[in-house]
């Protein structure tokens, strides 16, 4: 009778208590990505030791259905970024793949919620993006001096690598483009393809929305036209001359942007083949 009692005692406080516990959890994930933050920027060499500690953060919001609630949008964005940049401490090397498609799904559900936002298609092209650099590097160090002789460089980590795009670019004026490369339709190139298609969507719809608001970072012109640039790098002519004059109608209008001035490589890049673009 008296465990019965009890019982039902706790039955009828659950949900409230059920709530606190919650808020608990979400609070405690919070500090876990505030720690996190920390490491990459004083540490990223000592990653391994956190990522227990980033994998119980999403097994927590996975059990509270954190990203269920459409009101805690700011947290949900806050606490991605974290996790994500987590994730892609070093891309060239290859991303924690646990947590970078973890953060996938997560930037998925809110963008259920909220269909046309900046912020989360952004999220979701970094996050494909970041996914390639592995094997846009690998591909790099295997072809190595081929790819560079033949006139196809790939970046390792897209634009921020010592290796300005060479690639020949016809129509509308271009120079010559070099021959079809037959490497293009191996393996690791149409891996790439399958990492850089939905980035450059999610980056063009990224844009198109910002646009829209009349609010256009320059930050996301460069990263949308990173995007292009790296597709381009490995898709096959003329499919790859449409993606660098977009990429360079992109790196124009962040050149033009307020307050925002473009890395060297970009700079570089539109200074040299800016000209053919009308």
């Amino acid at each position: 009778m008296s465990r019965h009692s009890g019982s039902s005692r706790h039955r009828s406080h659950q949900p409230r208590s059920s709530e606190s516990n919650s808020e608990d959890t979400i609070e405690q994930v919070k500090a876990v990505v505030d720690q996190l933050n920390g490491v990459m920027v004083s540490a990223p060499h000592e990653w391994e030791a956190y990522l227990p500690s980033a994998r119980s953060a999403m097994l927590a919001l996975d059990r509270v259905r954190f990203f269920r609630d459409s009101q805690r949008y700011t947290e949900q964005v806050w606490i991605l970024h974290g996790l994500q940049d987590f994730a892609f401490h070093d891309p060239d090397a290859g991303s924690i793949r646990d947590v970078a498609e973890w953060c996938q799904a997560a930037w998925l559900r809110i963008l259920r919620n909220y269909p046309d936002d900046v912020e989360t298609l952004t999220g979701l092209g970094h996050n494909w993006l970041q996914r390639s650099q592995a094997t846009l590097a690998r591909i790099q160090r295997e072809e190595g001096t081929d790819s560079s002789s033949s006139g196809s460089g790939l970046t390792g980590n897209s634009i921020d690598s010592d290796e300005i795009l060479t690639n020949g670019l016809e129509t509308n004026g271009f120079s010559a483009a070099p021959p079809a490369d037959p490497r293009r339709q191996g393996p690791l190139y149409v891996e790439a393809r399958g990492y850089l298609q939905p980035a450059v969507d999610f980056f063009t719809r990224a844009v198109a929305s910002a646009d829209a608001l009349g609010d256009l970072p320059g930050d996301l012109l460069a990263s949308a036209a990173e995007s292009h640039m790296s597709l381009g790098n490995v898709t096959a002519t003329p499919s790859d001359e449409r993606l660098f004059a977009q990429a360079i109608r992109y790196l124009r209008r962040a050149e033009e942007t307020p307050g925002y001035s473009l890395s060297i490589y970009l700079q570089q890049y539109l200074n040299e083949y800016g000209r053919y673009v009308s």
